[in-house]
């Protein structure tokens, strides 16, 4: 895998997993009962990143010929998995989906202070 891709998957990785025990315990103070679901959310969304990151990287070094196959599975792949989880969670609970929602787009978060740090570094 590509160092500079290894890179970014580590420190986003590592962000999120910061931002999603912050978010877990304050919703677990909260709400009580949703700070677990809001921390699969972000296991999920960081397990679906990496995925992407990883599949991607082989399919763009090692497969170019076939690699609309490829992008294709990769994203159904990574779809099915969400929203796998994401139903098997409405299955217990339809209110713990909410939560699962949440922990899953906070991901983006991760991404963004880590997309900030990398500029602002890079700019200095």
């Amino acid at each position: 895998m590509n160092k500079d891709i290894l890179s970014m998957v580590k420190g986003v990785a590592t962000i999120n997993i910061i931002i999603g025990i912050i978010l877990t315990v304050i919703v677990q103070i909260i709400f009580k009962r949703y700070g677990l679901f809001v921390l699969v959310g972000m296991i999920i969304a960081i397990l679906n990143f990496f995925i992407n990151c990883v599949l991607s990287d082989f399919v763009t070094t090692k497969l170019q010929h076939i690699s609309a196959i490829f992008y294709t599975a990769n994203f159904i792949l990574r779809v099915v998995l969400a929203a796998g989880i994401g139903y098997l969670i409405f299955e217990y609970n339809k209110y713990n989906l909410a939560a699962y929602l949440f922990g899953y787009t906070s991901h983006i978060v991760g991404l963004y202070i880590y997309t900030s740090f990398k500029n602002s570094h890079n700019n200095l």
